[in-house]
């Protein structure tokens, strides 16, 4: 709360802690000129993976794209950005919606990104392993230990050529406007494997996997085969790299809610891939 925000030329009227989010401890910024979010740099959504720099890029890129927020302004210790006047879309309303917001995305033209962003690709694997390291030993259970020493000898080789990606189009980061749809929380945007963005959505959701495969298909006119089996594969990545985020807002914030969360995941996955213990 300690923020000046007038060395962003701001007349501010009201700074306010907005709710929910791990990564962010975000504020809402009122001011003469608008109403903005201020999304800061900080130790643990650094430790999440979140990277305010590159969201920054990318956001700046993406200016005339209408759902994504504007980039005001930014420094070393965060990012200002436009705020959506709105409501969170309910989740039993989202699911077409989000799925039409992921092709979009996809779609979208790279022309105003530079090489640095265009070559920075998303790594389920090096995710793993990052929030992986970052657990603490008592954190760090033997049977997520075996997963690790397994995604970690996996190939992960992209199915389906790079582009944008958001990586966390939950119905919780869709704003309902006046006009339209606005998507927020850029943090883990990233070039890379659409198929991967799709697999991601789809358990962020908990949404019908082949009702979404069958409707981003469609939209693409894509072969929808070749999407169930890259979405199968993938599957068994997101559940465990969302498992290990989950170990880590416990150990961050101590609360048994994401505990919780991370047991569900671990649980999909063994379902869905059981490792034989020797």
């Amino acid at each position: 709360m300690d923020i000046n925000f007038d060395d962003f030329g701001l007349q501010t009227t009201k700074v306010s802690l907005l709710s929910g989010g791990l990564t962010n401890a975000c504020l809402k910024v009122k001011a003469k000129e608008g109403t903005f979010v201020w999304r800061p740099v900080s130790e643990q959504a650094t430790l999440l993976g979140a990277d305010r720099d590159k969201e920054r890029d990318i956001l700046t890129a993406l200016d005339a794209v209408p759902f994504a927020p504007k980039v005001y302004d930014s420094n070393g210790e965060g990012l200002l950005v436009e705020w959506f006047k709105g409501e969170v879309i309910e989740l039993n309303k989202a699911k077409d919606v989000a799925v039409e917001l992921l092709v979009s995305v996809h779609q979208l033209a790279l022309d105003g990104f530079n090489d640095e962003l265009k070559n920075d690709v998303m790594s389920l694997k090096s995710r793993i392993l990052s929030y992986w390291s970052s657990l603490e030993p008592e954190n760090q259970t033997n049977e997520m230990h075996a997963y690790v020493d397994y995604f970690s000898q996996e190939d992960e080789q992209p199915l389906f050529a790079p582009c944008l990606c958001h990586f966390d189009i939950g119905a919780y980061n869709i704003i309902v406007k006046e006009q339209g749809y606005g998507l927020i929380d850029w943090e883990y945007a990233s070039i890379g494997d659409p198929s991967q963005d799709l697999a991601t959505m789809i358990i962020a959701n908990q949404f019908d996997v082949d009702e979404v495969i069958h409707r981003y298909c469609q939209l693409q006119d894509f072969d929808e085969k070749k999407w169930k089996q890259a979405v199968n594969t993938w599957t068994p990545w997101v559940c465990f790299m969302g498992a290990l985020w989950f170990s880590l807002g416990h150990q961050l914030l101590k609360d048994d809610c994401y505990q919780d969360l991370a047991e569900r995941e671990m649980s999909k996955l063994k379902k869905l891939l059981p490792l034989i213990k020797k």
